[in-house]
C-alpha cells in the first residue's frame, strides 16, 4: 500500500499532518462516524483525493474539505448515507480540474465547488435513482482560463426543497452544462449564470 503524506494536511478526529510539497499526491479516506471535520490540502502536481463516507452507517454533521492547488487535480466524495453534512471542493491553478460528489443520499447536505485557473474545469453531482434527498444545496463556480472548457452535470433524483446555483465565467468560450432535476417542491430554485 502506498500512502503519500507529503504536500497535504489531513485533520481527522484530532490528528493533523503537516504541509509539504511533492508531486503525484494520492489520498484515499473512508470516513466513519458523525461530527467530524476532514480537511485534505494538496499543493503541487498530479493530485488525487477520494473520500467515502456513510458506507456502514449514516454519517451526520460532518465537514469535508478538499483544497487542491497546482496542476492536474481530481477530487471525489461519495456520501452513501448522511444528513447535514458540508462538502467543500476548491481547485486552483494550472492543469485540468475534475470534481465529483457521487451517490449523495441524505438530507440537508451542502455542496460547494470552486474551480478556477487556466485548465479545463468539470464537475458532477449525482444521487442514485429512487433515492430521497431533502433540502440539499449545490453552489458551484467555474472561473478563469481563456479558451478553457467548463462543463458540469447535475443528476438529482427525488430532490425535495433543494437549491442549485451554478456560475461559469469565461466570455470567450462556449461552456456546457446539464441539469436533470426531479423535485416537488424544488425549494429555493435553480440558477445558472454565464458571463
Amino acid at each position: 500500500m502506498k500512502l503519500l503524506i507529503a504536500c497535504m494536511v489531513i485533520t481527522l478526529a484530532g490528528i493533523q499532518c503537516s504541509n509539504a510539497r511533492a508531486a503525484d499526491n494520492t489520498v484515499t479516506i473512508d470516513q466513519i462516524g458523525s461530527g467530524n471535520q476532514t480537511t485534505i490540502v494538496q499543493d503541487g502536481t498530479g493530485h488525487s483525493a477520494t473520500l467515502t463516507t456513510g458506507s456502514t452507517s449514516p454519517t451526520d454533521y460532518n465537514v469535508f474539505s478538499i483544497l487542491q492547488q497546482g496542476a492536474a487535480k481530481t477530487a471525489s466524495i461519495e456520501l452513501k448515507s448522511g444528513i447535514n453534512n458540508t462538502f467543500n471542493i476548491q481547485q486552483d491553478g494550472t492543469g485540468n480540474h475534475t470534481a465529483a460528489i457521487q451517490n449523495m443520499i441524505g438530507s440537508g447536505n451542502n455542496v460547494n465547488i470552486t474551480q478556477q485557473g487556466t485548465g479545463n474545469h468539470s464537475f458532477t453531482v449525482t444521487n442514485p435513482n429512487n433515492s430521497t434527498n431533502n433540502g440539499n444545496t449545490v453552489t458551484a463556480t467555474q472561473a478563469g482560463g481563456a479558451g478553457a472548457d467548463k462543463t458540469f452535470n447535475l443528476y438529482l433524483n427525488g430532490a425535495t426543497g433543494a437549491g442549485v446555483t451554478v456560475q461559469q465565467t469565461n466570455p470567450t468560450q462556449a461552456d456546457q452544462g446539464g441539469m436533470n432535476i426531479q423535485c416537488n417542491p424544488c425549494g429555493s430554485g435553480w440558477s445558472y449564470i454565464k458571463f
